[in-house]
Protein backbone atom coordinates (compact mmCIF):
# COMPACT_ATOMS: atom_id res chain seq x y z
CA UNK A 1 0.00 0.00 0.00
CA UNK A 2 1.03 3.81 -0.20
CA UNK A 3 1.21 4.97 2.66
CA UNK A 4 -0.78 8.00 1.91
CA UNK A 5 -3.61 6.17 0.56
CA UNK A 6 -4.50 5.61 4.70
CA UNK A 7 -4.83 9.20 4.98
CA UNK A 8 -6.98 9.31 2.29
CA UNK A 9 -9.32 6.40 3.87
CA UNK A 10 -9.32 8.58 6.87
CA UNK A 11 -10.43 11.99 5.34
CA UNK A 12 -13.19 9.99 3.02
CA UNK A 13 -14.74 8.42 6.13
CA UNK A 14 -14.96 12.05 7.96
CA UNK A 15 -16.77 13.19 4.65
CA UNK A 16 -19.14 10.24 5.22
CA UNK A 17 -19.90 11.10 8.48
CA UNK A 18 -20.60 14.89 7.78
CA UNK A 19 -24.05 14.76 6.09
CA UNK A 20 -24.90 12.85 9.14
CA UNK A 21 -23.65 14.82 11.77
CA UNK A 22 -24.47 18.62 10.18
CA UNK A 23 -28.06 18.44 10.37
CA UNK A 24 -27.80 17.55 14.05
CA UNK A 25 -25.59 21.02 14.59
CA UNK A 26 -27.91 22.81 12.72
CA UNK A 27 -30.79 22.23 13.82
CA UNK A 28 -29.65 22.76 17.81
CA UNK A 29 -27.66 26.04 16.33
CA UNK A 30 -31.42 26.83 15.52
CA UNK A 31 -32.84 26.35 18.30
CA UNK A 32 -30.45 28.08 20.26
CA UNK A 33 -30.69 31.29 17.84
CA UNK A 34 -27.14 30.61 16.67
CA UNK A 35 -25.69 30.04 13.15
CA UNK A 36 -23.97 26.90 12.58
CA UNK A 37 -20.23 28.64 13.01
CA UNK A 38 -21.30 30.34 16.17
CA UNK A 39 -22.29 27.15 17.57
CA UNK A 40 -18.81 25.27 16.23
CA UNK A 41 -16.91 28.20 17.80
CA UNK A 42 -18.81 27.73 20.97
CA UNK A 43 -18.23 23.96 21.31
CA UNK A 44 -14.42 24.36 20.60
CA UNK A 45 -13.75 27.16 23.04
CA UNK A 46 -13.75 25.26 26.32
CA UNK A 47 -10.95 22.92 24.55
CA UNK A 48 -8.22 26.22 25.03
CA UNK A 49 -9.08 26.40 28.66
CA UNK A 50 -7.34 28.06 31.25
CA UNK A 51 -6.58 30.42 28.09
CA UNK A 52 -9.72 32.65 27.25
CA UNK A 53 -10.71 31.95 23.82
CA UNK A 54 -9.69 34.63 21.08
CA UNK A 55 -10.10 35.47 17.61
CA UNK A 56 -6.17 35.39 17.78
CA UNK A 57 -5.97 31.88 18.96
CA UNK A 58 -9.03 30.70 16.49
CA UNK A 59 -6.84 31.86 14.01
CA UNK A 60 -3.68 29.98 15.50
CA UNK A 61 -5.78 26.65 15.09
CA UNK A 62 -6.80 28.18 11.75
CA UNK A 63 -5.22 31.11 9.79
CA UNK A 64 -7.63 30.54 6.64
CA UNK A 65 -10.16 32.50 8.07
CA UNK A 66 -10.20 35.87 8.99
CA UNK A 67 -9.89 37.13 12.66
CA UNK A 68 -12.78 39.31 11.88
CA UNK A 69 -15.15 37.04 11.39
CA UNK A 70 -13.86 34.73 14.44
CA UNK A 71 -14.08 38.25 16.60
CA UNK A 72 -17.95 38.75 15.17
CA UNK A 73 -18.94 35.34 15.58
CA UNK A 74 -17.34 35.68 19.70
CA UNK A 75 -19.05 39.12 19.92
CA UNK A 76 -22.15 37.64 19.27
CA UNK A 77 -21.73 34.75 21.18
CA UNK A 78 -21.13 37.41 24.26
CA UNK A 79 -23.99 39.01 23.12
CA UNK A 80 -26.50 35.98 23.79
CA UNK A 81 -25.03 34.72 26.86
CA UNK A 82 -23.26 32.10 25.74
CA UNK A 83 -19.44 33.38 26.60
CA UNK A 84 -18.26 36.23 29.06
CA UNK A 85 -15.87 38.68 27.79
CA UNK A 86 -12.59 38.59 30.11
CA UNK A 87 -11.46 42.50 30.14
CA UNK A 88 -10.70 42.46 26.73
CA UNK A 89 -8.45 39.71 26.44
CA UNK A 90 -10.85 36.76 25.07
CA UNK A 91 -13.67 35.04 26.33
CA UNK A 92 -14.76 32.28 28.63
CA UNK A 93 -17.83 29.88 28.23
CA UNK A 94 -20.68 30.45 30.49
CA UNK A 95 -23.28 28.44 32.34
CA UNK A 96 -26.11 28.73 29.79
CA UNK A 97 -23.11 28.35 26.87
CA UNK A 98 -22.13 24.80 28.81
CA UNK A 99 -25.68 23.52 28.74
CA UNK A 100 -25.98 24.70 25.11
CA UNK A 101 -22.65 22.46 24.57
CA UNK A 102 -24.11 19.45 26.71
CA UNK A 103 -27.11 19.26 24.70
CA UNK A 104 -25.21 19.41 21.22
CA UNK A 105 -23.50 16.73 22.43
CA UNK A 106 -26.40 14.28 23.39
CA UNK A 107 -27.90 15.29 20.41
CA UNK A 108 -24.52 14.14 17.90
CA UNK A 109 -24.37 10.73 20.57
CA UNK A 110 -27.98 9.82 20.26
CA UNK A 111 -27.62 10.49 16.79
CA UNK A 112 -24.02 8.21 16.29
CA UNK A 113 -25.41 5.49 18.63
CA UNK A 114 -28.08 4.86 16.07
CA UNK A 115 -25.61 3.88 13.07
CA UNK A 116 -23.35 0.73 13.32
CA UNK A 117 -21.78 0.29 9.62
CA UNK A 118 -19.82 -2.31 11.06
CA UNK A 119 -20.43 -5.77 13.31
CA UNK A 120 -19.94 -4.03 17.15
CA UNK A 121 -16.49 -6.30 17.40
CA UNK A 122 -15.47 -4.71 14.18
CA UNK A 123 -16.21 -1.24 15.42
CA UNK A 124 -14.47 -2.01 18.97
CA UNK A 125 -11.42 -3.10 16.62
CA UNK A 126 -11.36 0.21 14.18
CA UNK A 127 -11.71 2.37 17.30
CA UNK A 128 -8.63 0.77 19.30
CA UNK A 129 -6.98 1.07 16.11
CA UNK A 130 -7.48 4.35 15.16
CA UNK A 131 -7.02 5.61 18.94
CA UNK A 132 -3.34 3.88 18.58
CA UNK A 133 -2.32 5.75 15.51
CA UNK A 134 -3.91 8.88 17.25
CA UNK A 135 -1.63 8.00 20.64
CA UNK A 136 1.05 7.93 18.35
CA UNK A 137 0.81 11.60 16.48
CA UNK A 138 -0.24 12.77 20.87
CA UNK A 139 3.79 11.99 21.11
CA UNK A 140 5.36 13.45 17.98
CA UNK A 141 8.03 16.79 18.85
CA UNK A 142 8.53 19.24 16.16
CA UNK A 143 8.55 19.78 13.91
CA UNK A 144 5.26 19.33 13.31
CA UNK A 145 4.39 19.46 16.93
CA UNK A 146 0.87 18.18 18.29
CA UNK A 147 -1.13 21.42 19.04
CA UNK A 148 -4.18 20.97 17.21
CA UNK A 149 -4.18 17.46 17.71
CA UNK A 150 -3.51 17.66 21.68
CA UNK A 151 -6.53 19.91 21.82
CA UNK A 152 -8.59 17.83 19.77
CA UNK A 153 -8.51 15.41 22.14
CA UNK A 154 -10.14 17.33 24.67
CA UNK A 155 -13.24 16.62 22.86
CA UNK A 156 -13.19 12.96 23.78
CA UNK A 157 -16.57 11.86 24.65
CA UNK A 158 -15.00 9.12 26.97
CA UNK A 159 -15.26 5.60 27.21
CA UNK A 160 -19.07 5.37 27.86
CA UNK A 161 -19.89 7.38 24.60
CA UNK A 162 -21.52 4.67 21.94
CA UNK A 163 -18.80 2.91 19.85
CA UNK A 164 -19.71 5.56 17.01
CA UNK A 165 -19.37 8.35 18.32
CA UNK A 166 -15.55 7.17 19.99
CA UNK A 167 -14.33 6.25 16.19
CA UNK A 168 -15.45 9.83 14.90
CA UNK A 169 -13.78 10.97 17.90
CA UNK A 170 -10.03 9.58 16.83
CA UNK A 171 -11.19 10.08 13.34
CA UNK A 172 -11.13 14.18 13.94
CA UNK A 173 -7.87 13.73 15.97
CA UNK A 174 -6.33 12.42 12.85
CA UNK A 175 -7.84 14.89 10.64
CA UNK A 176 -6.75 17.70 13.32
CA UNK A 177 -3.17 15.85 13.25
CA UNK A 178 -2.62 16.69 9.44
CA UNK A 179 -3.58 20.28 10.21
CA UNK A 180 -0.42 20.40 12.43
CA UNK A 181 1.77 18.90 9.79
CA UNK A 182 0.51 21.34 7.46
CA UNK A 183 0.66 24.22 9.02
CA UNK A 184 4.11 23.40 10.04
CA UNK A 185 4.90 22.70 6.22
CA UNK A 186 4.07 26.06 5.45
CA UNK A 187 5.84 27.98 8.66
CA UNK A 188 9.02 28.45 6.12
CA UNK A 189 7.77 29.43 3.17
CA UNK A 190 4.29 31.73 4.11
CA UNK A 191 2.93 33.38 7.52
CA UNK A 192 0.08 34.54 6.24
CA UNK A 193 -3.05 32.09 6.06
CA UNK A 194 -4.89 34.00 3.22
CA UNK A 195 -1.78 34.48 0.69
CA UNK A 196 -1.76 30.03 1.49
CA UNK A 197 -5.12 29.51 0.17
CA UNK A 198 -4.61 31.54 -2.81
CA UNK A 199 -1.85 29.62 -3.46
CA UNK A 200 -3.21 26.70 -3.00
CA UNK A 201 -6.45 28.05 -5.04
CA UNK A 202 -4.09 28.39 -7.96
CA UNK A 203 -2.23 25.21 -7.87
CA UNK A 204 -5.45 23.45 -8.39
CA UNK A 205 -6.99 25.75 -10.57
CA UNK A 206 -3.64 26.62 -12.50
CA UNK A 207 -5.28 30.46 -13.01
CA UNK A 208 -7.84 32.36 -12.69
CA UNK A 209 -9.16 36.39 -12.20
CA UNK A 210 -8.50 37.91 -8.62
CA UNK A 211 -12.22 38.63 -8.19
CA UNK A 212 -12.89 34.85 -8.92
CA UNK A 213 -10.67 33.72 -6.60
CA UNK A 214 -11.87 36.28 -3.90
CA UNK A 215 -15.44 35.01 -4.69
CA UNK A 216 -14.92 31.49 -4.52
CA UNK A 217 -12.99 31.89 -1.08
CA UNK A 218 -15.42 34.89 0.38
CA UNK A 219 -17.00 32.32 3.04
CA UNK A 220 -13.27 32.98 4.41
CA UNK A 221 -14.63 36.61 5.55
CA UNK A 222 -11.34 38.19 3.77
CA UNK A 223 -12.20 41.24 1.77
CA UNK A 224 -11.67 41.91 -1.57
CA UNK A 225 -8.38 44.18 -0.40
CA UNK A 226 -7.33 41.44 1.60
CA UNK A 227 -7.18 39.20 -1.42
CA UNK A 228 -5.44 41.41 -3.29
CA UNK A 229 -2.97 42.03 -0.77
CA UNK A 230 -2.38 38.57 -0.77
CA UNK A 231 -1.87 37.78 -4.47
CA UNK A 232 0.50 40.59 -4.27
CA UNK A 233 2.96 39.25 -1.53
CA UNK A 234 2.83 36.24 -4.06
CA UNK A 235 3.83 38.09 -7.14
CA UNK A 236 6.42 39.45 -4.84
CA UNK A 237 8.32 36.49 -3.90
CA UNK A 238 7.85 34.91 -7.52
CA UNK A 239 5.22 32.00 -7.09
CA UNK A 240 2.18 34.19 -8.81
CA UNK A 241 2.44 36.36 -12.46
CA UNK A 242 -0.15 38.35 -13.55
CA UNK A 243 -1.59 39.82 -16.47
CA UNK A 244 -4.68 42.70 -15.50
CA UNK A 245 -6.60 40.77 -13.50
CA UNK A 246 -5.75 37.12 -14.71
CA UNK A 247 -3.14 35.91 -12.17
CA UNK A 248 -1.33 32.58 -12.75
CA UNK A 249 0.98 29.96 -10.54
CA UNK A 250 4.49 30.40 -11.45
CA UNK A 251 6.82 27.01 -12.16
CA UNK A 252 8.35 28.39 -8.76
CA UNK A 253 4.81 28.56 -7.22
CA UNK A 254 4.24 25.35 -8.58
CA UNK A 255 7.44 23.52 -6.72
CA UNK A 256 6.89 25.54 -4.07
CA UNK A 257 2.85 24.15 -2.95
CA UNK A 258 4.34 20.61 -3.98
CA UNK A 259 7.12 21.22 -1.28
CA UNK A 260 4.86 22.07 1.22
CA UNK A 261 2.62 19.47 0.24
CA UNK A 262 5.22 16.27 0.16
CA UNK A 263 6.67 18.14 3.56
CA UNK A 264 3.14 17.56 4.90
CA UNK A 265 2.83 14.30 4.34
CA UNK A 266 6.37 13.67 5.44
CA UNK A 267 5.32 14.98 8.69
CA UNK A 268 2.04 13.13 9.12
CA UNK A 269 3.83 9.69 8.21
CA UNK A 270 6.81 9.79 10.77
CA UNK A 271 5.02 8.72 13.64
CA UNK A 272 3.27 6.02 12.04
CA UNK A 273 6.28 3.92 11.16
CA UNK A 274 6.51 2.33 14.14
CA UNK A 275 3.36 0.46 13.02
CA UNK A 276 3.88 -2.57 10.50
CA UNK A 277 2.46 -2.61 6.95
CA UNK A 278 0.67 -4.85 8.19
CA UNK A 279 -1.29 -3.24 10.82
CA UNK A 280 -1.75 0.15 8.46
CA UNK A 281 -3.19 -1.89 5.57
CA UNK A 282 -5.88 -3.59 7.87
CA UNK A 283 -6.41 -0.38 9.35
CA UNK A 284 -6.92 1.36 5.75
CA UNK A 285 -9.37 -1.78 4.81
CA UNK A 286 -11.52 -1.10 8.23
CA UNK A 287 -11.60 2.00 7.42
CA UNK A 288 -13.23 1.31 4.06
CA UNK A 289 -15.17 -1.14 5.12
CA UNK A 290 -16.69 1.75 7.90
CA UNK A 291 -16.94 3.79 5.32
CA UNK A 292 -18.98 1.53 2.77
CA UNK A 293 -21.64 0.60 6.13
CA UNK A 294 -22.46 4.06 6.16
CA UNK A 295 -25.84 5.17 5.72
CA UNK A 296 -25.96 7.18 2.50
CA UNK A 297 -27.31 10.79 2.78
CA UNK A 298 -27.56 14.33 0.94
CA UNK A 299 -25.44 16.56 2.17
Amino acid sequence: MAITDLYHAIEAACFALSPILKPVVEKQSSAFGLTTQEMVLLCVAPIFEPECVSASLLNRRSPYTSPDLYRKALENLANGGMLSSRDGVGFRVTEQGLETIRKLNQSLQKTLAGIQPLPITRMMDLASRLKDLADACLETPEPPGNWCIKHARRLDPGRKAPMMARVNQFLEELIAFRDDAHLAAWQRYEENGHAREVLTYLWVEKQAVLGIIHQSLSYRGFSLEDTLSAASELIRKGWVSREGDLLRITPFGREIRRTIEATTDRYYFTPLICFSTSDLEQTEELIKEFRKGMPIMDI
